[in-house]
């Protein structure tokens, strides 16, 4: 089998879906990282041909792929922030609206020995990405699942960065003060889970499923901010669709207050920075 052929065998045994929107793309994606090529590979040499095994582990993962699962499962890694993470089953994978978080982080200005605390980790994606980028400063992780801080530790020995992991449920197993938290918890409503994407519904649905209204853990982590941040000190939340005004109330009512919105690229305010104002307000007079 030449690699056009392969294509286009690929591209015809994928259904086009909100997952898939361009079938021919996906099966380039998957043949060349079947294979351990780089795209423009392909698109050269069409009438090369495939090598028996890469040709047997692509009609694999084209017909997983076909079912649902997620790409990145496949081939067990994901890009974010410029660097690639592994990921399997036990964690969600990397979205790129997650970077608007890192980003966000990164723009504060914390000194350069700042104490931050990432909640829910994951795949460690956040807190690797900012170890990395910021070498200085002691980030810790958390998470309640000890398959996923498996993942975690992983990313964190691929990468070469020093963060502290530890395992419980939101941020009861850490002790204050931190200058910053940040968190990706889970913000779908129940009742969407169902009208997820395929790819989507693979994720764990504890990393998914935020409750009746979705803000279920969020709520529950910004009554504990007060106890968690140092004077002066800062959260990072990314949230859902028109869930920001519903967070700001929560937020004031535990003695925060949004002092930034970060819309993405579909004009979602997706990031929400929150501060202690009293307690900074007290310091700064």
């Amino acid at each position: 089998m030449t690699i056009e052929e392969a294509l286009q065998s690929g591209a015809a045994a994928l259904p086009t879906r909100e997952g898939i929107p361009d079938p021919r793309r996906e099966a380039s994606w998957l043949l060349a990282a079947a294979w351990g090529v780089d795209e423009i590979t392909l698109r050269l040499h069409p009438e090369r041909e495939v090598p028996a095994e890469v040709e047997e582990r692509y009609r694999g993962w084209l017909e997983r792929r076909a079912a649902g699962e997620p790409a990145h499962h496949l081939i067990g890694s994901c890009p974010f922030w410029g660097r690639e993470f592994l990921v399997n089953a036990e964690v969600l994978v990397p979205r790129p609206e997650t970077e608007l978080l890192v980003q966000t982080a990164l723009e504060l200005p914390l000194s350069e020995t700042a104490r931050v605390l990432d909640v829910g980790t994951g795949s460690g994606c956040i807190a690797v990405s900012l170890a990395a980028e910021r070498p200085r400063w002691r980030v810790c992780a958390i998470d309640r699942s000890p398959a996923a801080l498996q993942v975690a530790r992983r990313n964190i020995e691929r990468h070469g960065v020093e963060v502290e992991l530890f395992l419980g449920n939101l941020a009861s197993a850490v002790a204050p003060p931190w200058d910053l938290v940040v968190a990706n918890l889970p913000y779908i409503p129940s009742s969407d889970l169902e009208r997820l994407p395929k790819e989507v519904r693979h994720d764990p649905p504890a990393a998914l499923d935020g409750g009746a209204e979705g803000l279920d853990l969020v709520r529950v982590l910004l009554t504990d901010l007060p106890r968690l941040l140092r004077v002066c000190g800062g959260a990072i939340l990314e949230i859902g669709e028109d869930q920001v005004d519903a967070v700001a109330t929560v937020a004031a009512g535990a003695g925060l207050a949004v002092a930034r919105r970060v819309r993405d690229t579909g004009g979602c305010e997706r990031v929400v920075v929150l501060q202690p104002v009293r307690r900074c307000q007290e310091k700064q007079s």
